[in-house]
């Protein structure tokens, strides 16, 4: 699979969660359409060359109990580590914005190999971008930790990835 579609099914997944809150009328979840200008187009109106027209902010956003909420969801195939690289920094700085304004924020990371989905807090991605960053430190956050320090996203009868059973778990001040 390419690096363009890498999450896509994730994506699927998560769409098909935030229907499901919609629905049961629990909060309003959009997927962010990433801007692009498009140069060229076939005789069927694919485009078949574009370019980004500026930088995304992030992958999803909505609104929860009144709060708004902002978070990337990403996918890898490794096992053991998750690449920092998947990240960009217009990303960290926007969730810490948005985070300081008083939005409920997250990371999603799902571990496509054994179908794990956690549920992250944005301080464990903040720290070790900002030591990859500034400190030299390790280009990747250790599968243990998010073993310690994230949470397992739940399927629920509710939707299929209750990213949200940590919203209410956690606190939406701790979050």
């Amino acid at each position: 699979m390419g690096y363009a579609n890498r999450g896509m099914a994730f994506e699927l997944l998560l769409n098909n969660t935030n229907r499901m809150y919609k629905a049961a009328n629990i909060g309003v979840f959009n997927k962010r359409p990433t801007p692009v200008k498009v140069l060229k187009t076939d005789k069927r109106g694919n485009i078949t060359k574009s370019n980004w027209q500026e930088k995304s902010t992030v992958d999803y956003d909505g609104v929860y109990k009144g709060r708004a909420v902002y978070f990337e969801a990403k996918s890898t195939e490794k096992n053991t580590s998750f690449p920092l690289e998947y990240i960009h920094r217009h990303q960290i700085d926007y969730l810490k914005d948005t985070k300081e304004m008083g939005a409920i924020c997250f990371f999603l990371i799902e571990f496509r190999t054994d179908h794990v989905i956690y549920f992250v807090p944005v301080s464990l991605v903040f720290e070790y971008y900002e030591s990859m960053l500034y400190d030299g430190g390790r280009k990747s956050i250790p599968r243990e930790e998010f073993e310690r320090r994230a949470y397992i996203v739940p399927q629920t009868n509710r939707a299929s990835v209750d990213y949200l059973y940590h919203v209410e778990k956690l606190g939406m001040t701790a979050i």
